[in-house]
């Protein structure tokens, strides 16, 4: 392609960020899958800040998250799994995670309470069915359940939770 400048014999070449930022996460991949976690974290990192207004944003920010948490970051997973929340509300996988990262900071009771009382976002019944799944209350969890389904039957991460459900 040559450039509009008038220079003969240019060809204009543009980084495909897209593209880059799946071969970084492909080799945070390895990375982590060698447990090599801060070249991981480091790779996953760069694949957000060049992709990080597309829609796999929250895949990446999921794996620093992980990166973070094998590597017992527990509050810098939980910071950047509330990333991943924000950048895809709809994939049940990033709660669970969210709830893992909660179990490990060792504030259950206290984020329990927050989301709880936050009734103005629907997902945070999720989160709060989530972590009494965790700690043992099925009952209590699967009232939460099912409250949310029947609450938001036509949401697509309803069909997730009722999964769940199944599951119990």
């Amino acid at each position: 392609m040559k450039s509009n400048h008038g220079l003969d014999g240019f060809v204009e070449n543009r980084i495909d960020a897209t593209r880059n930022a799946r071969l970084h996460s492909n080799m945070g991949n390895i990375y982590f899958d060698e447990k090599k976690y801060p070249a991981a974290l480091k790779e996953y990192e760069i694949a957000f800040n060049l992709a990080h207004k597309t829609p796999a944003a929250g895949a990446y920010l999921h794996n620093i998250a992980r990166c973070y948490y094998v590597m017992g970051l527990y509050k810098q997973a939980q910071e950047a799994i509330l990333g991943s929340i924000k950048k895809d509300c709809m994939n049940i996988t990033y709660y669970d995670f969210l709830v893992d990262c909660i179990i490990k900071n060792g504030n259950i009771d206290k984020e329990l309470n927050k989301y709880i009382k936050e009734t103005t976002n629907p997902y945070n019944r999720i989160i709060v069915g989530l972590i009494y799944l965790k700690t043992g209350k099925k009952m209590q969890a699967r009232a939460t359940f099912d409250d949310f389904v029947a609450t938001y039957p036509d949401m697509n991460i309803t069909q997730d939770v009722k999964a769940l459900l199944r599951q119990m």
